[in-house]
């Protein structure tokens, strides 16, 4: 059975949400700190929970308090690892300019039943390190903007890598599509055996993963500006994408995916502007 604790930085009356918290927190695996301070933090945590790359505070009020969320906010988005901040507060209705607020800052928002202990997530955490401007969907076509919006949406809602897998199917799909019409006209040819010329099929295209796809607008003999930009963006997000579909778990990893991801929405934009329909 858990210790009980009296929780030192939180009222009497958010207790019973504190300790909801805690036992819903548990479930994730991570190693659970207390009334935790350290020099770098805003204030004292009441529940930090930590894994070696991950860092999640989770903040006690009986209302939204903009100010203080905005120092959680500032610390979060100053770490070099991923940081995620969730504001708890007991069940009640929450001004939608509130919740707005909220998403700006990327500090997450849960509503905890102190009598049932039940626990419900109005709006997600954003990784807060992970600072990626996404390309302005207007920028492409209305069929584009609308398989898109999935892709968008995980980002919104802190899942960058899942988003980004998303988006990597998405102009996977665009590519293969833009080849097999190519095909269809016998338009695909590749070196073969010997150096001859291999035309491809529509049904050898279609069981390419992105990588061959990739291989493909590269060695094409008659190449123009389209496959020249499908050969090295493809072959550029490529390597995360593997990385992200096999929930590949490494640090350096990780670390690479942090750093590239933001750039890689951006190639996976220009290629889905140039891919014509």
């Amino acid at each position: 059975m858990a210790a009980v604790i009296n929780f030192l930085t939180v009222p009497q009356e958010l207790q019973a949400i504190a300790h909801a918290c805690r036992e819903n927190v548990q479930a994730l695996g991570l190693k659970l700190f207390y009334e935790h301070a350290a020099d770098d933090f805003p204030e004292t945590a009441t529940i930090y929970a930590k894994s070696r790359d991950e860092h999640r505070f989770y903040i006690f009020d009986a209302r939204v308090k903009l100010d203080r969320l905005t120092l959680w906010s500032g610390y979060g988005r100053s770490c070099s690892s991923a940081t995620y901040v969730v504001l708890c507060l007991p069940v009640q209705p929450v001004n939608p300019d509130d919740i707005v607020r909220l998403r700006e800052l990327g500090v997450g928002l849960t509503t905890i039943n102190p009598e049932s202990g039940a626990v419900m997530e109005i709006v997600a955490p954003n990784d807060l390190s992970l600072n990626i401007a996404l390309p302005p969907l207007n920028r492409q076509r209305m069929s584009v903007r609308r398989d898109l919006g999935d892709a968008y949406k995980r980002f919104a809602n802190g899942d960058w890598k899942h988003g980004f897998e998303d988006a990597c199917k998405l102009v996977e799909s665009y590519a293969r599509e833009h080849l097999c019409r190519e095909a269809r006209a016998g338009q695909v040819q590749v070196p073969g055996k010997k150096g001859a010329a291999k035309t491809l099929g529509v049904n050898e295209i279609k069981r390419m993963p992105l990588g061959a796809l990739a291989d493909v607008f590269c060695k094409k003999l008659v190449p123009n500006q389209i496959d020249a930009h499908l050969c090295s963006g493809l072959k550029k997000i490529n390597p995360d994408r593997i990385s992200v579909a096999h929930k590949i778990k490494d640090r350096r990893i990780e670390r690479r995916l942090r750093d590239n991801v933001g750039r890689h929405m951006w190639t996976i934009d220009n290629l889905l502007r140039k891919i014509p329909v």
